[in-house]
């Protein structure tokens, strides 16, 4: 049966869980929101409805998608962050690995693709900086010492 099929049914697919090390900061601070899930789950008793989610209410029922929408674009705009969807957070983590010189093949691996050559498509933006950097090399790289700076006047752009 094909997934759409599946998908039809109402069936799901069990997904693969895979470890995915983390740095200490977020390991500390996931640690501790699980600590006060066990806590709220204590507390409620038998009253707490556990969906085997990790971000829940105080009674273990899962927020609405809109809520966790609502909840992100707060803490962006208090932290003083430019106004982005929740999913472009992930394009942007893409582009930060990339600026920071991270392997590709490692990066791809952590955003969950199997295709390097997907990740640097789909979730890297553009970077002028780096393709001037590009241009500028492999023209040292070809031209050699002969490069020099030069300026494009209004008068050179007429007579081109």
């Amino acid at each position: 049966m094909s997934p759409k099929a599946r998908a039809r049914r109402g069936e799901r697919r069990t997904r693969r869980r895979a470890a995915a090390p983390l740095d200490p900061f977020t390991l500390a601070a996931l640690k501790a929101h699980v600590e006060r899930l066990d806590h709220e789950r204590r507390e409620l008793g038998p009253d707490y409805q556990d969906h085997g989610v990790l971000f829940c209410w105080e009674d273990g029922r899962p927020p609405h998608p809109d809520t966790i929408t609502r909840r992100f674009k707060k803490l962006a705009a208090a932290a003083g962050l430019p106004e982005i969807d929740l999913h472009d957070v992930r394009h942007s983590y893409a582009t930060a690995g990339r600026d920071a010189k991270i392997d590709w093949k490692a990066l791809s691996h952590r955003i969950g693709h199997s295709d390097v050559a997907f990740t640097m498509k789909q979730y890297v933006q553009t970077d002028l900086e780096a393709d001037r950097q590009v241009a500028n090399t492999l023209a040292e790289l070809i031209i050699g010492g002969s490069l020099t700076s030069f300026e494009i006047t209004e008068t050179d752009r007429e007579a081109g």
